[in-house]
């Protein structure tokens, strides 16, 4: 037995995710740096997946339910989802909101892939685990944030990242709302929308964001999704947390990482609310998320909370989680409004 086969056995067995390092611990496994190796070489193949918990990454052994790469031209995600859905015990092992989640998730995420990536065949894998199910969507086209960019005029892919985050961000308004993503990304624990040299990390389990440069460029775009398969959450809620008029069940309340904003700098400057601010007029509410935020600038607070807020009265901001110097600085800005 090789030195990959005895990692995959190893993972097989194991009742948990592990780390590079704790598997190289083991008897007959490689050094860690090889073993790193070998682990990127199994996710390539499709027999392990990947878990990224902040810096903490750990891998575990699938139970693949599909794999196949797909040619675009006349494919329809509802078929390919109801050729999932027939995999025997599959359904039977997630709760209905996981099965709801994950049916809205993949159809969503596939029907992207057919409309707008421009590559000529889609990989799909899904897969699970004892306590989880994951799908990974790949195209080889333009890349969805090479065709935001540019069709939307933004400076950069940092921004384009970041105004995707907002919601309602679409290449095509034509056909599409640009929500899909956001829903997705939402609804699921751990979402990744990675495409040539930028990779969005959602990690919802602690409210984390990231935005990270990729060692290894993605021609295309890859989506990957996790949710748990006996999860609570309800795609339905979801709609109603984010609808200011519950009635409607319409996207008008978006959820802002700040984090997203921070790049480096010892506190979040005006120049940076105003970037993050922009386009969030067709919001009625804005939700305004601090979390792994430590400082903020007094302009920052003072850009958001009256100068915005003066200009729009009418639009709620709300702040979560923060602590109580951020809140102090908040609380001088609203004082300060006319």
């Amino acid at each position: 037995m090789n030195a990959k086969e005895t990692i995959y056995n190893l993972l097989k067995k194991s009742p948990v995710p592990l780390s590079a390092k704790k598997i190289s611990s083991y008897k007959n496994t490689p050094n860690r740096t090889y073993t790193a190796h070998l682990l990127s070489e199994l996710v390539d193949e499709g027999k392990i997946l990947k878990i990224r918990t902040g810096k903490n990454i750990t891998y575990f052994a699938a139970t693949i339910i599909f794999n196949k790469t797909l040619k675009i031209k006349n494919l329809h995600e509802d078929e390919i989802w109801e050729k999932i859905r027939k995999t025997p015990n599959f359904i039977e092992t997630l709760s209905d909101q996981s099965e709801t989640s994950l049916h809205f998730a993949f159809t969503e995420m596939l029907n992207n892939a057919i409309d707008h990536s421009k590559s000529g065949t889609v990989s799909i894998i899904l897969d699970t685990s004892k306590t989880s199910v994951f799908f990974s969507i790949r195209d080889y086209g333009i890349g969805v944030f090479n065709s935001l960019m540019t069709k939307k005029s933004y400076s950069d892919i940092l921004t384009t990242i970041q105004e995707l985050v907002k919601g309602k961000t679409t290449s095509d308004p034509i056909h599409h709302s640009g929500e899909g993503i956001f829903w997705t990304s939402k609804i699921a624990d751990k979402f990744e929308l990675k495409s040539y040299d930028y990779s969005l990390i959602i990690d919802n389990t602690i409210h984390d964001y990231t935005i990270k440069k990729l060692d290894k460029k993605i021609i295309g775009t890859e989506v990957y999704f996790e949710i748990e398969k006996q999860s609570k959450k309800s795609i339905r809620n979801l709609f109603h947390e984010y609808s200011f008029d519950p009635s409607r069940l319409t996207l008008d309340t978006t959820s802002i990482p700040i984090k997203l904003y921070e790049l480096g700098e010892a506190w979040i400057s005006r120049s940076q609310a105003k970037k993050m601010l922009s386009n969030l007029e067709k919001y009625k509410k804005i939700i305004l998320d601090f979390n792994n935020i430590d400082l903020i600038g007094q302009g920052f607070a003072d850009e958001v909370f009256r100068v915005f807020q003066n200009a729009h009265p009418d639009i709620i901001l709300e702040p979560i989680n923060t602590n109580e110097t951020i809140q102090i600085l908040i609380n001088d800005a609203r004082s300060n409004r006319e």
